[in-house]
C-alpha cells in the first residue's frame, strides 16, 4: 500500500513538473500574434540582398572599439574590461565630441549610389550613450558641442532617398545605473521609453536591429516588448537578437544575424551577415581596410548562400566617411548596376556553394558566380550535377565571350573562354525550363571529395592557439560551408619567411585548393601555393589577394603535401590563415 501511495505522489509530481514545463514553454497568447513580421512584410528584406552599417558616436574620438574600448562595468557581457579608456575618461567624451563635417543627405546618397536598400544607424550601442534626443537622459548627441538630433537627421535622408531604416539598438547599458542590477526593472523602464520615442517620433522605421549580448528574454519581458514595437511601427522587423532563450518557439526574431562571417547556406529562413569593411565596427584610425575585391565577392557569396550583407563603416570623429572605404560602397554600387540581376530579388541556389563559387536563381534564371581563379595552363572547366530541367540557354554575363556547356556522365560541365575571364566573378546566366526556384538544393561538394587534413605545420606561431595543431588538428579547418572558423593561423611578428604547410594521410589527386583570411585581418597581397613531389616544392600558383573566400583550380596533381608561401603584406601586418582545404572536385 505504501508503494502504491508513493507512485501516486511520484506520479502527481512528474504531472506537476510537466504542467510547469508546458506553462513556460507557451508564450502568452496576448503576444502570439505579434512575435513575428508576415511573410508580405519580410519579402523586400529577403529580396533587398545589401544594407549599410554605421557605428558611430564619441568613441571614435579616441579611436577604439565602440564600447568595448571603455574600462569599466559591461552587464550581460559575460566578462569584464581589462584594459581601454578608463570609464570616467570614456564617459565624457561626449562633451568633446563636436562632427562639424557630418551630412547626412551625403551619408544617404551613398547609400543610394552604393545599391544598398537599407541603412542601420547605431542609435545607443553598449556604452549607453544615444544618438539621438533621447527625453529621459541627458547622455545624449544634443548635449555635446554638436547639439543636433543626428538620428532625426538620417531619418529624414533616409525617407528623402526612399532607403530603407533600421534602428541598432543595445538593450544592455554599461553606462545606466540600474541595468542589471537590484532596480533593473527601473531600467527596462528606461529602454521601453527609449524603443517608444524611436517608434513614434521619426517616421517610418522598417526595422528594430537588437544587439542584445548576452542577456535573456526575461531580462526585457521579449513577448511584450516585441507587441509594443509591432504596434507603435506596423509591419517593422526585429532581428533575433531580442533575448537569448526564448522557449516554445519555432525560431528568434525575423532573420539572423551571423557576424563577421559568410552565414551557411540556408534558403528556408531570413538571415543576414553582418561584417565590417576595416578591422573594427567603428573609427579606429582607419587601420585594415579590406580591399573592395573582398567585400564585393564577401556580398556575392551571402547572396548565394541565401542571405543579406549589412556592410558596416565606422566614420572618422568629424562626421565623414573614410574616403577609401566610400570608394569601396560605390564601386560595389557600380559592379551592382551592371550585374545586381544576379543579386537583388534571388533566392540561393539551387547549386550549394563551393570551392567554385555560389550560385543564385529568379524564376527561370539561374545564376552561376564561378568565383574561383584558374592556374597557368588549366582549361576554365567548372563540373557540377546536372539540373533536373532542361537547360533552354546559357551566356556569360561579364563577358562578350561565350560559354561553353554541355552534359557529360550525369554531370553539367561549363567551360568558359579562353581569354577575358573575370578575376573577380565570372556569371554564367543559364535560362532553363521551369522554375529555377522550386529546384531543391544541390549539393556540390561531398565528404569523399574533400581531402582531409592529418596535421600542419609552420614557419613560426604566435601562441598555441594561433598554431596549425589548433587549426587542422584540433580546430575546425574542414570545408563547411562558410561556418564561422574559430581558429586560424598566425605567426611570430618577427618571421620573415612565412609559410604554411598541410600534410595528408596519404598522397591524393588534387585539383581545387581553398583559404581564407581571418575577416578582421585580410592583408596578404602576394603568395605561392606550391606541391610536394620527390622532396621538392613545386609552384601550383601565384596570386594576390586572398580574403575570406579564395579558391584556384589547377591541373590535377598527386602530392601527399601542400604549402602556401606568403610573400607580401599590406601595411607591415602578419597573416591570419583560418581555412586550408584541398579538393579533388
Amino acid at each position: 500500500m505504501r508503494l502504491i501511495f508513493l507512485s501516486l505522489l511520484v506520479l502527481l509530481s512528474i504531472g506537476e513538473i510537466d504542467a510547469q514545463i508546458d506553462e513556460i514553454k507557451v508564450v502568452n497568447d496576448e503576444y502570439k500574434p505579434y512575435l513575428y513580421a508576415s511573410s508580405e512584410d519580410l519579402e523586400w528584406f529577403i529580396n533587398a540582398k545589401f544594407g549599410a552599417f554605421v557605428h558611430w558616436g564619441p568613441y571614435a574620438l579616441a579611436e577604439v572599439p565602440a564600447s568595448w574600448g571603455r574600462f569599466g562595468p559591461r552587464p550581460f557581457a559575460g566578462k569584464q574590461a581589462n584594459s581601454g579608456v578608463p570609464e570616467l575618461e570614456y564617459d565624457n567624451l561626449y562633451k568633446n565630441f563636436n562632427p562639424i563635417n557630418f551630412n547626412a543627405d551625403e551619408w544617404i546618397k551613398m547609400v543610394k549610389q552604393s545599391g544598398a536598400k537599407y541603412f542601420i544607424f547605431t542609435t545607443k550601442h553598449h556604452d549607453g550613450f544615444c544618438m539621438f534626443d533621447a527625453h529621459n537622459t541627458d547622455y545624449k548627441i544634443t548635449n555635446t558641442p554638436f547639439g543636433r538630433d543626428i538620428a532625426k537627421e538620417i531619418a529624414d535622408a533616409c525617407h528623402k532617398y526612399e532607403i530603407k531604416l533600421f534602428w541598432y539598438y543595445s538593450q544592455p547599458d554599461w553606462h545606466h545605473p540600474d541595468c542589471k542590477t537590484e532596480n533593473h526593472e527601473r531600467y527596462k523602464e528606461y529602454m521601453y521609453e527609449h524603443l517608444e520615442q524611436l517608434c513614434t517620433e521619426y517616421g517610418k522605421i522598417d526595422c528594430l536591429w537588437f544587439d542584445n549580448l548576452g542577456a535573456e528574454w526575461t531580462d526585457w519581458d521579449t513577448p511584450k516588448m516585441v507587441k509594443l514595437i509591432r504596434e507603435w511601427q506596423p509591419g517593422i522587423l526585429i532581428n533575433r537578437r531580442w533575448g537569448h532563450g526564448m522557449p516554445g518557439i519555432s525560431h528568434q526574431g525575423d532573420f539572423e544575424t551571423p557576424e563577421q562571417q559568410i552565414g551557411v547556406f540556408k534558403i528556408d529562413h531570413p538571415w543576414e551577415t553582418c561584417a565590417t569593411i576595416a578591422e573594427a565596427w567603428s573609427w579606429t584610425g582607419a587601420k585594415k581596410v579590406k580591399t573592395y575585391r573582398t567585400n564585393q565577392r564577401l556580398l556575392i557569396q551571402c547572396a548565394g548562400s541565401g542571405g543579406n550583407l549589412a556592410l558596416n563603416t565606422g566614420p572618422t570623429p568629424g562626421g565623414l566617411i573614410h574616403p577609401p572605404e566610400k570608394e569601396i560602397y560605390l564601386k560595389i554600387g557600380k559592379w551592382l548596376e551592371n550585374y545586381g540581376e544576379s543579386i537583388y530579388n534571388t533566392k540561393g541556389g539551387p547549386y550549394k556553394p563551393g570551392p567554385w563559387g555560389v550560385s543564385s536563381c529568379h524564376y527561370n534564371k539561374i545564376y552561376l558566380h564561378i568565383l574561383c581563379e584558374f592556374a597557368t595552363n588549366t582549361v576554365a572547366r567548372v563540373v557540377l550535377p546536372e539540373l533536373p530541367n532542361s537547360i533552354v540557354s546559357a551566356k556569360l554575363l561579364t563577358s562578350d565571350k561565350k560559354v561553353r556547356i554541355s552534359n557529360m556522365d550525369g554531370n553539367l560541365e561549363i567551360v568558359l573562354p579562353e581569354e577575358g575571364l573575370n578575376t573577380l566573378d565570372n556569371i554564367v546566366e543559364l535560362t532553363i525550363q521551369g522554375n529555377a526556384e522550386d529546384i531543391l538544393p544541390i549539393e556540390t561538394v561531398d565528404d569523399k571529395k574533400i581531402i582531409h587534413v592529418q596535421t600542419g605545420d609552420a614557419s613560426s606561431s604566435s601562441n598555441e592557439k594561433n598554431s596549425p595543431k589548433a587549426m587542422f588538428v584540433e580546430g575546425e579547418g574542414d570545408f563547411d560551408q562558410g561556418i564561422k572558423h574559430k581558429t586560424w593561423w598566425a605567426p611570430e611578428k618577427s618571421d620573415k619567411d612565412l609559410w604554411l604547410s598541410v600534410e595528408f594521410e596519404k598522397e591524393h589527386v588534387i585539383n581545387y585548393v581553398s583559404l581564407a583570411e581571418q575577416i578582421r585581418n585580410c592583408a596578404i597581397r602576394k603568395f605561392i601555393i606550391e606541391s610536394e613531389s620527390d622532396g621538392k616544392w613545386i609552384e601550383l600558383y601565384e596570386g594576390t589577394e586572398i580574403g575570406m573566400d579564395f579558391s584556384v583550380q589547377f591541373p590535377e596533381t598527386k602530392t601527399k603535401k601542400l604549402r602556401l608561401r606568403v610573400l607580401k603584406m599590406a601595411d607591415d601586418d602578419v597573416p591570419n590563415i583560418s581555412k586550408f582545404n584541398a579538393f579533388n572536385l
